[in-house]
């Protein structure tokens, strides 16, 4: 197994080279392969068995996933870069929402982005102004606050999946996950590649459209802190 600093200059070396040769924003948030294609109408999160390790694949490296407390899963990667998932159209500005989120709970959401958050009862013990950016550009890339604040029961992200360039690709459901980005939009190259410390355990639906085709639905993932997170590929 790779050294720590091993791997994370091994990651780096390839994501410059990635880069330099011009790849698209389409192929690198494309499903990666090979995924098993989901057969029900919901794809269970990949991590299926509760309390078992995961697997995740990122060019030749193997990261374990473990449990962790508020039914989420988390992994620190020590700042490893992965691609990004794209939308299919990016947004020409930021679009920042707040909201006032007491102990009984709350949620929000932002259309144009095909995002929305829920906080359970309790995850706040008193009232707390809620700030959420979408990011410009055609990351799905998020900035919230207050920076730092901890939760005390599960805050859930969700993300229309329909926006995004792997909407007819259910292959991927699998692959995708949630990414702590510490440093926000700082930790995004080029759009591309995000540099991402944890990584946390998401649940993408497939539904039937239509066109009789399979297609991917919504992904969430539960976090327990604020500060900057995205949807990457893995």
């Amino acid at each position: 197994m790779f050294r720590p600093a091993i791997l994370r200059s091994f990651i780096a070396a390839v994501g410059i080279a990635i880069l330099s040769v011009g790849c698209t924003p389409e192929n690198l948030a494309g499903p990666q392969a090979p995924l098993t294609t989901p057969s029900a109408t919901l794809a269970a999160p990949a991590n299926a068995a509760p309390g078992a390790s995961a697997s995740l694949n990122l060019l030749g490296g193997v990261l374990k996933l473990s449990g962790t407390a508020i039914n989420t899963i988390t992994t620190a990667v020590s700042n490893l870069l992965f691609p990004v998932v794209q939308r299919k159209q990016g947004l020409a500005h930021s679009i920042t929402v707040t909201k006032m989120i007491g102990a009984s709970g709350g949620s929000l959401s932002i259309d144009d982005a095909g995002f929305s958050i829920t906080f359970a009862p309790g995850a706040v013990q008193s009232n707390t102004l809620i700030t959420v950016t979408a990011d410009s550009g055609r990351a799905i890339s998020y900035e919230f606050g207050p920076h730092g604040t901890q939760f005390q029961a599960p805050v859930t992200i969700q993300q229309d999946m329909s926006m995004t360039t792997l909407a007819d690709h259910p292959e991927a459901a699998p692959g995708i996950r949630g990414g702590y980005t510490a440093n926000g939009v700082a930790d995004i190259l080029n759009g591309l590649l995000a540099r991402v410390a944890e990584i946390l355990d998401a649940t993408t639906t497939i539904v039937t459209g239509p066109d009789g085709q399979q297609h991917l639905g919504t992904t969430s993932f539960v976090v327990k802190h604020f500060s900057g997170y995205i949807l990457i590929s893995t």
